[in-house]
């Protein structure tokens, strides 16, 4: 026979599966939607809401070809060891002058350059995956727990959305805040964590998946969900399926889901609605954009449906340049450029910039050496963080020298990060609104690192 907590738990665990809503479902959430829907549950704290958008550059994006020392002797020692790869000095996009260096960015990135400007926009040098502190001494005599295959993308990439220690574990570092923020601002919880790209480490870890949408809205039924009358005999002998009394516990269950995760669906849609003509049209032919407008639309929402802390997690694909590196690359940080200032305006329109920190991560960064006609897998990367709340305008850390035979390269021109990952996360999540505490508990291996919050947040 199987008991009640057998049956929450199939509840929990199933609902990251059906019908690809990927629901951790309240109380009632269908009665609580349908409440926003005609506007009656207030504001939520509106003068209290903070989100943080992930958006994941997947295959290993070379920040070294988008921030690029711009000064005499550091653009020599990249141009050296990049060769047909580096970006001419000439062609960079000059950046105020910080403590870290003069740099220059990407020509394609343009769109970047004014949010950098105006203080909104801040690049965190040489992030990479790391257990404790690493010279590159130690690394070369293995003195120090280093991550678990480092320059594998699968491996690498579950490192980064985990954040867990030296292997594998069983939960990302965004579930596992989603438990901190949800018990402090319950009331839909399973709206907290929302993909744009389905499941990923990130948002998921044992019971916990994140809500799925597409850039075009819910995820519905297929065959079942486009109005049409030859699908309304299919969709109503399913409605009378699901509210048939069963017997079975697991079948009841199943559909006590169903039942829920359609009303869920069908009136968030509705909401989404509301909300389309408070967004633009992003830039064409740009996906990462369409999936950030849809983001910006379910931010524009979060009064009505009492929304105070969300995380939401994107991807742009293409970043693992082994080939073609000067052709394929300009494009794509054309398109991260473009929708990322797309975006940033979209939200400064919906009122929203102060309280919404957009962030880059990805498996790790390149080579600094060309195999020829791209580079390989790295480890350090550059990455940026943009918003309201952002200490922009600059650089947060030290600035690698881009010398295959220089103090910060290892094997075959893999940059040793000199800050971690495990840092980087516990700047965002203590501006979200985790204490020290939630912070180890998130973040294992925090205590290793005695700089514990970079500085790149107000």
């Amino acid at each position: 026979m199987i008991h009640a907590p057998g049956r929450r738990r199939f509840l929990r665990l199933g609902s990251g599966t059906l019908a690809g809503a990927g629901l951790a479902l309240g109380a009632n959430p269908a009665l609580t939607l349908a409440q926003a829907a005609d506007g009656v549950l207030g504001d939520g704290g509106a003068d209290d809401y903070r989100a943080l958008v992930c958006v994941y550059l997947d295959g290993g994006c070379d920040g070294f070809s988008l921030l690029v020392p711009s000064d005499a002797p550091g653009h020599r020692a990249y141009a050296r060891s990049r060769g047909e790869l580096a970006v001419p000095r000439e062609r960079l996009l000059e950046l105020p002058a910080t403590a870290s260096g003069a740099v220059g960015l990407h020509p394609n990135a343009a769109a970047l350059q004014p949010l950098y400007g105006e203080g909104r926009l801040a690049m965190i040098a040489n992030v990479g995956t790391l257990v404790e502190p690493t010279t590159a001494e130690q690394y070369e005599d293995g003195s120090v727990d280093l991550p678990a295959q480092l320059f594998s993308h699968s491996d690498q990439s579950i490192q980064w959305q985990q954040l867990q220690g030296r292997d594998r574990g069983t939960e990302g570092w965004g579930a596992l805040a989603v438990d901190h923020l949800t018990d402090a601002h319950a009331q839909r919880d399973y709206l907290t964590s929302i993909s744009l790209d389905g499941s990923n480490y990130w948002q998921s870890g044992e019971g916990r998946r994140p809500f799925s949408l597409k850039e075009t809205g819910v995820i519905g039924y297929k065959g079942l969900d486009d109005g049409s009358d030859w699908q309304r005999p299919r969709r109503e002998a399913f409605r009378r399926v699901l509210e048939k009394g069963h017997e079975n516990v697991l079948a009841a269950a199943y559909a006590d889901l169903q039942q829920r995760s359609m009303q869920v669906t069908g009136e968030l849609g509705e909401v989404l609605e509301r909300e389309a003509g408070r967004v633009g049209v992003p830039p064409p032919d740009n996906p990462l954009a369409e999936r950030l407008a849809m983001v910006a639309r379910l931010i524009g929402a979060r009064g009505s449906l009492g929304m105070r802390r969300q995380i939401f997690y994107v991807q742009m694909k293409g970043f693992d340049v082994h080939d073609a590196q000067n052709e394929d690359l300009p494009v794509l940080f054309g398109q991260l450029g473009d929708a990322l200032a797309w975006f940033q305006g979209t939200l400064d329109g919906l009122g929203e910039s102060g309280n919404v920190t957009t962030f880059t991560a990805s498996d790790f960064g390149r080579s600094l050496t060309s195999n020829g006609d791209g580079t390989d897998h790295g480890w350090g990367n550059h990455l940026m963080a943009l918003g309201g709340a952002v200490r922009g305008g600059t650089v947060h850390g030290t600035l690698p020298l881009l010398d295959i035979a220089g103090p910060d390269s290892v094997q075959d021109g893999r940059v040793l990060p000199s800050l971690a990952a495990t840092q980087y996360a516990a700047t965002l999540l203590r501006w979200i609104g985790l204490d020290d505490g939630q912070l180890d508990a998130v973040l294992p291996t925090l205590d290793n690192f005695a700089e514990k919050d970079l500085r790149f947040m107000t």
